[in-house]
């Protein structure tokens, strides 16, 4: 800590629209490393605290408290005399690395309480939203370590989360292997959110009209949501998502099975299988089998649930609405489109909402082939065709809209047939290197929102997909007996 509080300088950053959207979800993820030459000096920890707050030197921004802002936005005010400091926890387990090997990471072989935050941004009993909070587990005969890290999504994606991760290992990693030579110094982190506008060039062409719709049509749900304080609809919807949440799974799709479905999609379309992205070959297999699961898990249902069903879906369609659609939300980052320098790392949401949709009944009755080729086209399509114009014109509705992430989260949480999809391989999860190697496995915690989805590299073959899925557990049960689907995807746990 020594020198931190020197170096920081107050300042205050307003949080974009684009952030907002993301106000109510963290990043709860857990690295496991292995002790592999059961070294008396694996991660020691005055090293992984000291080069902690050293790495804080260079991202002020997780210091600083959550504010109102202007314009119904959130804002991050860093007071130097007043720091926000992170959560750090350092615990033993009495569980030995091996254990956890042997039992692939599954959940239940865990240390209990190695997550101290779920999924939902939350304030803690003293009112204060943490922005970092860390969690160190020494597991028995120091044969490895477990990391839980966490920032709210607000504050930055995926890659900010393992830019900063990645800058904290390299400065330990320095401090304990005088050969290497750190990072640290030769990245630029640009952390003002006017740096998307100013990055995005002028043009515009239209979003989607559901994206407009989802952006700007209020319900009774979100104007009652905005009239709550910025904490009270953390805690609320915290609360509605521990009530409802997702039962999450691991699966594991081999590059073999990303090869067959490639070959199964182009024999059905028209186009080159060269064509269709490997994201959107796992978006569909995985989110045409969710819609499916869907459909087998209501068909189980009682008559009287079905009863009401059936009264929702035609009470919607009078409004208007298509209960019947079942979308899938891409969640595609776009840092591509701000033209960044090589030395140059936004930290922030340059992220953009692309859904796609189709009939429930069509996909429920078509075969896993046909399904898979229809939706793939779609997403590879859509996803294809962002550009800075498009992302442009995100930026603008969310900045005419600034309550748009309240609609937005009313809608996915009350809409069953919706399914948010986000890719994270390209995250640089083996840069995390403390320096006694990159983390063995990666993971999700055992509980999320319902309908979510997150691909990330799998530590096996080269080419091999894990794919984290949050779902009703009785939806998720329909997921694990669909045919096609564990054709192509192996139950990990």
């Amino acid at each position: 800590m020594e020198g931190l509080f020197d170096s920081v300088e107050s300042d205050e950053v307003v949080l974009s629209a684009q952030d907002a959207m993301f106000s109510f979800a963290n990043h709860p993820l857990v690295h496991f490393f292995e002790n592999k030459e059961l070294s008396g000096g694996f991660m020691p920890s005055n090293i992984l605290q000291a080069s902690l707050y050293t790495a804080l030197k260079e991202f002020p921004l997780l210091l600083g408290h959550i504010r109102d802002g202007p314009g119904g936005l959130a804002k991050v005010v860093v007071d130097k005399h007043d720091l926000n400091m992170p959560e750090f926890v350092e615990s033993e387990s009495s569980i030995h690395y091996q254990s956890l090997k042997d039992g692939q990471f599954e959940w239940s072989t865990w240390p209990r309480g190695v997550a101290t935050v779920g999924p939902m941004t939350t304030p803690n009993k003293h009112g204060t939203i943490k922005l970092l909070n860390v969690h160190v587990v020494r597991l028995r005969d120091n044969s490895g370590l477990i990391l839980f890290c966490n920032i709210p999504h607000f504050i930055l994606d995926g890659f900010g989360y393992y830019a900063f991760l990645n800058h904290w290992a390299s400065l330990c990693k320095a401090s304990i292997c005088p050969e290497y030579t750190s990072e640290a110094g030769r990245t630029s982190y640009v952390f003002d959110r006017a740096f998307v506008k100013d990055r995005l060039r002028d043009q515009r062409r239209p979003l989607e009209k559901q994206v407009v719709d989802i952006l700007t049509t209020s319900s009774l749900a979100s104007m009652a949501l905005n009239l709550l304080s910025f904490p009270s609809q953390l805690r609320l919807v915290s609360l509605g998502v521990s009530v409802d949440r997702g039962q999450a799974h691991f699966f594991r799709i081999t590059r073999e099975s990303l090869d067959e479905l490639r070959d199964l999609a182009s024999a059905r379309t028209s186009g080159d299988s060269a064509d269709i992205s490997t994201y959107a070959l796992l978006a569909a297999v995985v989110g045409t089998a969710i819609c499916r699961a869907q459909s087998t898990a209501d068909a189980r249902r009682g008559v009287l649930v079905k009863a009401a069903l059936a009264t929702a879906a035609a009470i919607s369609s009078m409004f208007g609405m298509r209960p019947a659609q079942f979308t899938l939300v891409n969640m595609v980052h776009a840092h591509h489109c701000l033209e960044l320098e090589p030395d140059c790392c936004y930290i922030g949401n340059p992220v953009i909402l692309h859904p796609i949709q189709a009939p429930s009944k069509h996909i429920a009755l078509a075969t896993g082939e046909e399904s898979l080729a229809e939706v793939a086209a779609q997403v590879s399509l859509a996803v294809s065709s962002i550009d800075a114009a498009l992302v442009g014109e995100f930026v603008d509705v969310l900045g005419a809209n600034p309550s748009a992430y309240v609609r937005y989260a009313v809608h996915m949480g009350t809409t069953a047939n919706m399914l948010t999809v986000i890719d994270e391989r390209s995250y640089n999860t083996q840069g995390v290197d403390f320096g006694d190697g990159g983390p063995a496995w990666v993971s999700g915690i055992p509980w999320h929102v319902p309908n979510f989805v997150a691909f990330f590299r799998s530590p096996g073959k080269p080419g091999d997909v894990d794919v984290y899925v949050s779902l009703r557990p009785r939806i998720g049960e329909a997921l694990i007996q669909d045919t096609f689907f564990a054709k192509h995807a192996q139950l990990l746990f």
